[in-house]
C-alpha cells in the first residue's frame, strides 16, 4: 500500500513538473510576443531583428527559435493576436448598445475612432504582407489568419445587424467581405494621414449602414 502511495505521489510530482514546464514555455512565448510587438511598432518590420526582440524580452535567440519558426511567423502571430484583441474590444459595447441600430453603429464609430488613432497595427500588417508576398508558405498562413479574422467579424456582425436579419442571410457573406476590405482601406488611409480617425469612423459607419439597410430589404 505504501509503495502504491509513493508511486501516486511521484506521478503527481511529475505531472506538476510537466505543467510547470508548459506554463514556463507559455510565459516565454508571451514575453517574446510582447517584446516583438514593442520592437515592430517602434522600429518597423524590416528594421527589427530577432536579436533585438530576444534582448527586449530578456531571452536568447534560441528561445525565439524554440517558439517560432522565424521573424515572419513571429510577426504574423503578433498581428493575429492584436487584431483579435482589438476585435474583441468591440463585443462588449455592441452588447451594451441593445437593439438600437443607431446605438450599435455609435459603438462601432467609437471603437473605430479609437483604433484608427493608433496606426501601428495596420502599418505592421502592410509591411508584413509586402515582405512575404512572394513567399507562398507565409502567404498561405496569412490567408488562413485572415479567414479566421473574417469568421470573428461574422460573429460580431451577426450581433450588430438589425433585429430580424437571419444569420444565414444570403448577403451576409458579401457584407463581411466588404466590411473587412473597406475597413482595411480606411485604416490605410488613416495611417497615411489622408483622413483622420473621426472621418474614418464616419465612413465606416456609413458603409455599414448601407449594408444594414440592404440586409433588411434583402437586396
Amino acid at each position: 500500500m505504501e509503495a502504491r502511495r509513493a508511486e501516486d505521489v511521484e506521478d503527481v510530482v511529475a505531472a506538476r513538473k510537466v505543467l510547470t514546464r508548459a506554463e514556463s514555455q507559455a510565459q516565454t512565448r508571451q514575453e517574446l510576443l510582447d517584446a516583438a510587438e514593442q520592437q515592430f511598432y517602434a522600429n518597423g518590420y524590416h528594421a527589427t531583428s530577432l536579436a533585438a526582440i530576444a534582448a527586449e524580452a530578456g531571452r536568447t535567440i534560441g528561445a525565439v527559435y524554440s517558439n517560432f519558426e522565424g521573424k515572419e511567423a513571429l510577426c504574423l502571430e503578433v498581428i493575429r493576436n492584436r487584431s483579435m484583441a482589438e476585435l474583441n474590444q468591440l463585443l462588449g459595447p455592441l452588447v451594451a448598445a441593445g437593439v438600437s441600430t443607431d446605438d450599435r453603429l455609435a459603438a462601432l464609430a467609437s471603437w473605430w475612432a479609437r483604433i484608427g488613432a493608433e496606426p501601428n497595427l495596420v502599418v505592421l500588417t502592410a509591411e508584413y504582407v509586402t515582405s512575404t508576398f512572394h513567399n507562398p508558405e507565409q502567404l498561405a498562413k496569412a490567408r488562413e489568419a485572415l479567414e479566421r479574422f473574417k469568421e470573428s467579424t461574422r460573429v460580431l456582425l451577426e450581433d450588430a445587424v438589425p433585429e430580424g436579419v437571419p444569420a444565414d442571410h444570403p448577403l451576409m457573406d458579401d457584407a463581411i467581405e466588404v466590411a473587412v476590405a473597406t475597413g482595411a482601406g480606411i485604416a490605410m488611409a488613416q495611417a497615411l494621414g489622408t483622413i483622420d480617425a473621426e472621418r474614418g469612423a464616419a465612413l465606416m459607419v456609413a458603409n455599414m449602414r448601407l449594408w444594414f439597410d440592404a440586409l433588411v430589404v434583402g437586396e
